[in-house]
């Protein structure tokens, strides 16, 4: 195989490897709307900053329309996941998604589920075998590849553009979306219309304590220029449970439960044969990653029970409810 050294990364969405002054936007706190900054890290011409008003971390400058970011090549992405539509291998997240909707049962067995970010219907599809499920997904060749895959209800929008019925969900689900919203008061603002009052909001984002302790540790032993530590072409928002607790509580919600969710074991295809296939790769080419993110898991999970935080859980997962 081919090191991706020696080949050009194929991918589908619109990221660019560098972000000129004309293609990036400044902007204030998403939490506390304030403009007055320390700077993190940069990477690709975007500056990753921490707010000194509510230690709120974010991305600003950030690249412009964001949120476009999948508004991408249909036919690349369907080749990201060719063999996963044709049953001949797993999506490299179903184990994710079978924990998250195993966590999600807990607090509701069955119901109305909404899927914000639905992306091409993977953890839909799973989803679909508990409750009666719709998904939203604004990048229109993402959206088309998830009606016609799994057969799946898909609203081509940005949620807040939607006029869907008030307080009809009994479940919505932001799984690895909401660290990619611009405006996540506007979000929560239309998720509350939509839940039922004795509804659940599910959301899965990056760890941002995490990511900072990784940004010092890579620092200081001069890995920094070969991590992308903040995957800040997309990742807008970089959530602590405190600045998350402080977000939903401002715009309508209260934390009910928060844990440290499994790893995801991202494949490595693209560093091989240039290519983001979405099904796993073999254990033996990717071991020592998977090992090292198994390890933090359980040590994230040990550290979150005893702190309330997690400088080693990769990402968070809370469920929260209207006050």
């Amino acid at each position: 195989m081919q090191n991706l050294k020696d080949k050009e990364y194929i991918h589908g969405a619109v990221q660019k490897d560098f972000y000129n002054e004309e293609d990036r936007e400044n902007c204030n706190c998403p939490l506390c709307d304030a403009d007055d900054t320390v700077d993190l890290d940069t990477d690709k011409g975007l500056t990753v900053v921490r707010c000194n008003q509510c230690s709120m971390i974010y991305v600003s400058p950030r690249a412009k329309d964001a949120e476009h970011n999948y508004f991408g090549d249909a036919d690349i992405f369907f080749e990201e996941g060719r063999l996963i539509f044709e049953g001949r291998k797993p999506h490299h997240r179903d184990p994710n998604y079978d924990y998250e909707l195993r966590k999600i049962q807990k607090f509701k067995s069955s119901g109305k589920l909404l899927d914000v970010g639905s992306n091409m219907g993977f953890f839909l599809r799973k989803a679909k075998e508990i409750f009666e499920v719709e998904g939203v997904e604004p990048s229109p060749a993402l959206a088309k590849i998830a009606e016609e895959q799994f057969q799946l209800k898909v609203h081509n929008a940005f949620l807040e553009d939607l006029d869907l019925q008030t307080e009809s969900y009994d479940v919505i689900t932001l799984i690895d979306v909401f660290e990619h919203v611009t405006n996540p008061k506007a979000l929560l603002k239309k998720s509350s219309e939509l839940l039922k009052q004795d509804g659940i909001l599910v959301i899965k984002v990056p760890n941002g304590d995490y990511n900072y302790f990784k940004m010092k540790l890579a620092k200081l032993t001069g890995k920094s220029n070969s991590m992308d530590i903040w995957d800040c072409t997309e990742h807008v928002c970089h959530y602590t449970p405190k600045t998350f607790r402080q977000m939903v509580e401002k715009n309508g919600f209260k934390v009910r439960s928060t844990f440290i969710p499994l790893p995801i074991h991202s494949p490595i295809w693209a560093n091989l044969v240039g290519h983001y296939y979405q099904y796993p790769s073999p254990f033996r080419l990717d071991w020592k990653r998977i090992m090292l993110r198994k390890a933090f898991y359980r040590i994230g999970q040990l550290e979150f029970a005893l702190r309330g935080k997690s400088r080693f859980g990769l990402d968070l997962m809370f469920v929260v409810e209207k006050h």
